[in-house]
Order: C-alpha cells, then sequence, then structure tokens
C-alpha cells in the first residue's frame, strides 16, 4: 500500500514534514497538497520558501494539485453542491430571524475528492491503494476517534504521524518546527472560511479581505440569509475588535482536516 502524506499546509503539516526530513517519520511515497485556489497567500510562502525545498532535499516531491481538478457545477459556481442546494461552505445563516451554522463540505469537495481524482487518474492510485496521512495532533484526539471508528482506518487506509507514530500536541508541534531552525508555521486556511476567528479575520491581507467581501456577495445571490461572520452582518461592517465571549468557539473545523 502506498504511503501518502496529504498536507494541509498548516502548523501540524510542517511538523510532520520536519520529523521526515529529521527521519523521524518514513519517507512517504507522496506528499501532496490540494490548492483550494483560496488559501491565504502565508499558506504557499512557507510551503515554497520552506517545506517544499527540505522535502526535495531528501527526494520527496510536494505535488501540489490545482483547481483544476475540482468538479465543478455546470454553472460554475463551485461553491455549491452538485444538487445546486446546498452550499458546501459552512456558513452561518440568518434564516427565520435566528443565528444558526449549516454543515460544511467543502473540506470533502475541495480537498479530499480532489486528491483522490488526482491520484486516481495521474498514478492509478485508487484510494483502497494508499494509506493516507492525516496531521491530527494529540489535542485533537477526538476527532480522530471519529475517524479510527470508520471503515478507511478500519482498513489500514488512514494513519495519524502526531497520535501514533510520534505523538505531539499543537504546541510541541510547533516546538518540533522552531527546534530545526525553520520559521513558526502559519495556520492553514482560506481567506473566506467562516470557521477564522476575529484575529484570523484581521490578519488577512487587504486584497484577501476584498475577496471575501465579493465571495460574500456571490453567496447571498443564492441564499440571502449565508453569512460568513457569526454576527450575521456583511463583512464590511463587523467589529473585529470586539472582545471574545465565553460562547464564541475559536478555531474549529466540521472535518478538522482544513487546518492541520
Amino acid at each position: 500500500m502506498y504511503e501518502v502524506f496529504s498536507s494541509g499546509g498548516g502548523t501540524q503539516s510542517a511538523c510532520i514534514s520536519a520529523l521526515i526530513v529529521q527521519g523521524k517519520l518514513p519517507k512517504p511515497d507522496f506528499m501532496v497538497i490540494a490548492d483550494t485556489g483560496r488559501e491565504c497567500d502565508t499558506t504557499w510562502q512557507y510551503m515554497d520558501a520552506v517545506v517544499r525545498p527540505a522535502m526535495a532535499d531528501i527526494g520527496v516531491d510536494v505535488h501540489r494539485i490545482g483547481p483544476e481538478w475540482q468538479s465543478m457545477p455546470a454553472h460554475g459556481r463551485n461553491y455549491q453542491t452538485h444538487n445546486e442546494n446546498t452550499l458546501l461552505i459552512p456558513v452561518f445563516t440568518s434564516q427565520n430571524g435566528d443565528s444558526g451554522k449549516l454543515s460544511g463540505f467543502c473540506s470533502t469537495a475541495w480537498k479530499i475528492e480532489v486528491v483522490n481524482r488526482y491520484l486516481s487518474r495521474t498514478f492509478g492510485i485508487t484510494r483502497s491503494k494508499y494509506r493516507k496521512w492525516i496531521g491530527f495532533s494529540l489535542d485533537e484526539w477526538r476527532r480522530a476517534q471519529r475517524m479510527m471508528m470508520g471503515d478507511e482506518y478500519q482498513k489500514g487506509q488512514i494513519r495519524f504521524p502526531l497520535i501514533v507514530d510520534v505523538p505531539l500536541k499543537r504546541h510541541e508541534a510547533i516546538r518540533e518546527v522552531e527546534r530545526m531552525g525553520w520559521p513558526t508555521p502559519p495556520r492553514s486556511r482560506c481567506w473566506m472560511c467562516p470557521n477564522q476567528a476575529d484575529d484570523e479575520w484581521r490578519g488577512l491581507s487587504q486584497d484577501e479581505f476584498a475577496k471575501a467581501v465579493q465571495f460574500e456577495a456571490e453567496l447571498q445571490t443564492v441564499d440571502p440569509h449565508a453569512w460568513l461572520h457569526k454576527s450575521c452582518t456583511p463583512l464590511t461592517q463587523v467589529d473585529f475588535e470586539a472582545e471574545p465571549t465565553l460562547f464564541d468557539s475559536g478555531n474549529y473545523c466540521n472535518s478538522g482536516v482544513c487546518f492541520v
């Protein structure tokens, strides 16, 4: 079975790369990262300046799989599911006067399916033929445990390097990277992701924020009750400096895969 390191481009993925370079983890047969076309620039800056050269030095190529590998709906708006009735994005909703949050399918459509499609069509490696490395750390044990109960893990098709091979928590993963002499890795995320905390919204570049504003406007042509911020107000009107409350959920992701 092939070993495929599916990088999320973030903190834990940088740690896995560092552990591979150190020889604490074996070299994977493939290292892949799905480019959704919406990642923050900091993800690719770190990948190109730090991770990619280090992996190349030990003979591991990083396959950056572009948005062209996504399965596009007929109208071209790939933020909707194929039935065109459900948004892929885990948006906040103000429908019926109450605020809530929808489920997200973007990680599956923009990352998981893209990697499977690329490996199958390019190398003839179908999903049953490879073990996917996922960068959950020890403090994400509950997310990993849910996956461990699934068929793919039971069939040996999923590996958790930072839980089973070299158990580390997120802060320990950061220290491991810094001990390599590498810069502190950024948190990987898309500039329009509703799961961003306010400090992450503030950290977007002017161009990224402008694209998020435009993206929200496009979403609302499909669902006028869809919002990218938990306040259910336009991004241009959000006070991102407001103090968080005890009820703010902070950084989270339904799949847990996007931000590793």
